[in-house]
């Protein structure tokens, strides 16, 4: 048991550290314009600056999950520290979009270490009935990290230039490792198998699926995109048949043998596919065709992660009381109807058209995510938190890879790479690429109905008991 104060300083060290890796998923996202003009190249290029960092965290999260139990929860994490910032000081340096994407595939890399672990560190911090506080903080942390990435970003591209956002990393990493080298107690845990093999073949299935998009968008449908999707089909096919085999897998199927289970983790995977697809087109909408500066564009893309930082804790709270389900149903009708309003702006729009609609795609992600989770969480077995926390962390990073993908994908259906590379466009420029925008935000309103069915899953094998929830809105009101 850790003493009084040492606990909460664990909490704030690791917290510190971990802000970096939400802020670095969303920070690139408003210089991407300024990324590709300064090396001249596409923004099915560019885009390439987000995916590494995304396939890497997302590919290893799991698999350093393993080495964690194995080798010590605090020693990988102080390693994944000192590899972030270490990558962190390369992203500024890059004198090539080739090196450029290098170095944020190895910052992916550190954050897989750091994020597969962090969560551990907390939970063996503070004792079970101090706990839900701790990870609530520790969320908190999280959806800041969210929240100032864009805003950071933004600001910091403005006054300096696309190459000193990644220097803000160099602070708060120090910092962080100065205080958990002192503070945490580097001990080797119990000794664990590795699944090579799984890890192989879930990092090349996913890299030959975004890189077959990738490629779409470049050259269409040909010979070699039909190569690259049947060789990541085979690959998922080997995965799905490594994991049956091995004793110690990546991923215990079983537990997506529960209908509700299943059908939550797909909302959860299809949630920040919508939302990840908008941050990625917005900043080249809000910057190309709107004309507004870098700073403005981080502003708008903090509305939606801020509201939910507020709403969240809320949401949870009643989904305690009432269950998650109907919260989730609500929360995905609302980012729908957020998502289906973003078809009405147009190359006239304004900085407050965009804003309130960022604000209401916000309020809808806040009433999903944490009832959602709650739900994952609760439909689990006791036994294997540590494997469904992961699965959680796989599910968002997995959506995220695949919105930056399919929003350049429908993009390049309506304007050409080339016209997308100058720095502003007008005219009949402007109104192609806002049709492409069109186009995105209507498949994520379509895709926000879908989870709000998902949310409904194994409804009716449940009783629909009215008065259980008329008595508990009574407790409340009586509280």
């Amino acid at each position: 048991m850790q003493s009084l104060h040492r606990k909460w300083q664990i909490l704030i060290a690791v917290a510190l550290g971990t802000v970096v890796v939400p802020i670095n998923a969303g920070i690139v996202n408003v210089s991407l314009p300024s990324i590709t003009e300064s090396f001249n190249v596409t923004v099915a290029t560019s885009e390439w600056v987000i995916t590494s960092y995304l396939i890497l965290m997302l590919s290893l999260v799991l698999f350093f999950g393993r080495v964690g139990d194995s080798k010590g929860h605090e020693r990988l994490y102080l390693v994944g520290l000192a590899c972030f910032l270490f990558s962190s000081i390369l992203c500024s340096l890059s004198p090539s979009i080739s090196f450029l994407i290098i170095f944020r595939a190895l910052q992916g890399i550190a954050a897989a270490m750091m994020i597969s672990v962090s969560m551990g560190i907390v939970k063996k911090s503070f004792p079970t009935e101090e706990l839900g506080k701790s990870l609530g903080i520790y969320a908190v942390a999280i959806a800041a990290g969210l929240a100032l990435g864009p805003a950071i970003g933004g600001l910091i591209d403005y006054f300096g230039g696309w190459r000193t956002i990644f220097l803000i990393n160099i602070p708060l990493c120090a910092l962080s490792l100065s205080l958990c080298y002192f503070i945490l107690n580097r001990n080797k845990g119990e000794s664990a198998k590795l699944d090579l093999g799984g890890t192989i073949f879930q990092f090349i299935c996913i890299f030959l699926v975004v890189y077959g998009l990738n490629h779409v968008q470049k050259s269409g449908i040909d010979l070699m995109a039909l190569i690259m999707g049947i060789a990541a089909f085979a690959m998922f096919l080997l995965f799905i048949w490594n994991e049956r085999s091995v004793k110690n897998p990546l991923l215990n199927l079983s537990l997506f043998k529960k209908i509700k289970f299943t059908a939550f983790n797909i909302a959860l995977f299809l949630n920040y596919l919508c939302m990840y697809m908008v941050f990625f087109i917005m900043p080249f909408y809000l910057q190309k065709v709107l004309h507004l500066n870098s700073s403005v564009t981080g502003l708008v893309l903090t509305a939606a992660p801020l509201i939910m930082m507020f709403l969240a804790p809320m949401s949870g709270y009643l989904s305690d009381k009432f269950g998650s389900r109907y919260l989730a149903f609500a929360g995905s009708l609302i980012s729908a109807i957020a998502l289906f309003s973003m078809t009405q702006l147009t190359i006239f729009s304004n900085f407050g058209d965009v804003i309130w609609r960022f604000g209401l795609l916000g309020v809808g992600a806040a009433f999903f995510q944490a009832p959602n989770n709650r739900a994952i969480m609760a439909n689990a077995p006791d036994e294997q938190p540590g494997m469904v926390s992961s699965i959680i962390v796989t599910m968002r990073n997995l959506g995220m890879v695949f919105a930056v993908s399919i929003a350049g994908l429908l993009l390049y259906t309506t304007i050409a790479p080339s016209t997308l590379q100058s720095p502003v466009l007008f005219n009949l420029a402007a109104y192609d690429f806002t049709t492409g925008m069109h186009r995105v935000v209507m498949l994520g309103g379509i895709i926000s109905i879908i989870m709000a069915l998902l949310s409904l899953a194994g409804l009716k094998k449940e009783k629909l008991d009215l008065n259980y929830i008329k008595n508990k809105v009574d407790n409340l009101v009586s509280d």
